[in-house]
């Protein structure tokens, strides 16, 4: 974390920490298309696996559900059983906007929580873009996969750890987007400290510690790499 020497409690230039406010929540679709590589295609590439695997009747929560974009795609192909979490409730306030104008009652599935949920039970749980905000990791993980039934799939896209050649192509992919350098600095002060990547054999590792199997790399670009995990 780059630190001011003058006050070693702020950053340099005075830059905040990155979060999920009301600023953010408002432009969030815009936002993840000029930082997240892939990023509509690996929704499609989720909702796609759940609806060969998944019944329309079975449970699927969208962990860091954001504005809703998955949620919103799952419930347009016909799934029924939909739930969503996010810690910001400004984030959850765009999602019930988007959500209640297909389903009054979506926001009654929504939860606004740090933790994962008690006490249910899901053939498929979605963590895209989410797990590598959260501190107590390996916690999370395992619940997750104590809610999973047999069988049950879950998808986890992470930022994964860079080398220095993937980082500056990852540089060249937010300037394509439109991004000033000044802003790509910005965002990358801000979220040191509060997005902890890891690489992907930590990942593969970690996934296989907490008891999946058939954990398989379903997408990856620009060290932003998507994982289907199966619970035996």
């Amino acid at each position: 974390m780059h630190k001011n020497k003058e006050d070693p409690e702020k950053k340099s230039n005075d830059v905040q920490d990155w979060i999920f406010g009301a600023e953010i929540a408002n432009r969030f679709t815009d936002e993840a298309e000029k930082h997240i590589p892939d990023y509509w295609k690996v929704i499609e590439l989720t909702i796609n696996i759940l609806k060969d695997n998944v019944p329309k009747d079975g449970y699927i929560i969208d962990v860091g559900c954001a504005s809703g974009n998955t949620l919103l795609y799952l419930y347009k192909q016909g799934f029924t059983n939909l739930f969503g979490i996010d810690y910001s409730p400004e984030m959850l306030k765009v999602a019930y906007k988007n959500l209640s104008k297909v389903d009054k009652d979506f926001p009654s599935r929504l939860f606004q929580t740090k933790t994962f949920v008690e006490n249910m039970s899901f053939n498929a749980i979605i963590c895209n873009w989410t797990l590598h905000f959260i501190k107590e990791r390996e916690k999370y993980l395992k619940d997750i996969f104590d809610s999973l039934i047999s069988k049950g799939l879950f998808i986890l896209t992470e930022k994964t750890l860079q080398s220095k050649i993937i980082e500056n192509k990852y540089i060249l992919f937010k300037q394509d987007k439109g991004l000033s350098n000044e802003e790509i600095e910005r965002k990358k002060q801000q979220l040191e400290g509060v997005l902890n990547p890891l690489s992907v054999t930590q990942n593969l590792d970690l996934l296989t510690q907490t008891g999946f199997s058939q954990i398989e790399i379903i997408n990856a670009r620009i060290g932003f790499v998507t994982f289907l995990s199966i619970k035996p």
